[in-house]
């Protein structure tokens, strides 16, 4: 049974995380910033996480991980397309991203700290890898490296979030239209 005073921690620094990150670029939280709004010490804080921009990626990492598990779930069930599947899991992503809309968009652009950038890349490209184990043979065109092919798919998409959340914004469904319909036409 998991100690009800370290749940309760962790909730205090993921509280804190998210109202920190919401207002201010990752690069600038210290972890004084962290344990002062979370009611911690310093040695509490790196019992939890390594860094702020450590622990903003320990809160967005489950939803993602969430959404990638309820893709694959869509994608084994059969019921729908493909291409329904991808809209779905999209507008998921566009949901998590909107949800944390002030964090992603001071986090993307910061030079200082590619944490959040990275924690959003690495759940497109594992995504995109789970996504190739299921192609047959022949699926994907000749050639192609399944990493390279990921790498540039996750690293495509966080760009083409990053630039709707910075520059300026359509809607959230003209920007699921502008992903389903720039990723490569063997995606599925």
């Amino acid at each position: 049974m998991v100690d009800a005073r370290i749940v309760q921690t962790t909730k205090s620094l993921h509280a804190a995380i998210v109202e920190l990150a919401s207002v201010t670029p990752v690069s600038a939280i210290t972890v004084a910033d962290v344990t002062r709004a979370a009611g911690i010490n310093r040695a509490t804080f790196y019992s939890h996480a390594t860094s702020p921009g450590a622990l903003l990626t320990d809160v967005l990492t489950p939803e993602l991980d969430e959404i990638r598990r309820a893709d694959f779930e869509l994608r084994e069930a059969g019921s729908l397309d493909g291409t329904a599947i991808t809209r779905k899991g999209m507008e998921r992503v566009v949901d998590h991203v909107v949800k944390y809309r002030d964090i992603y968009r001071l986090a993307l652009p910061d030079p200082l700290d590619a944490s959040t950038h990275r924690a959003l890349a690495s759940h497109f490209e594992e995504s995109s890898l789970a996504h190739f184990e299921s192609y047959r043979a022949g699926d994907l065109p000749e050639g192609i490296s399944t990493a390279l092919a990921a790498g540039f798919i996750a690293h495509g998409l966080v760009g083409v979030i990053e630039k709707w959340l910075t520059g300026k914004r359509s809607s959230r469904k003209a920007l699921v239209d502008n992903i389903v319909q720039l990723l490569p036409i063997w995606w599925d």
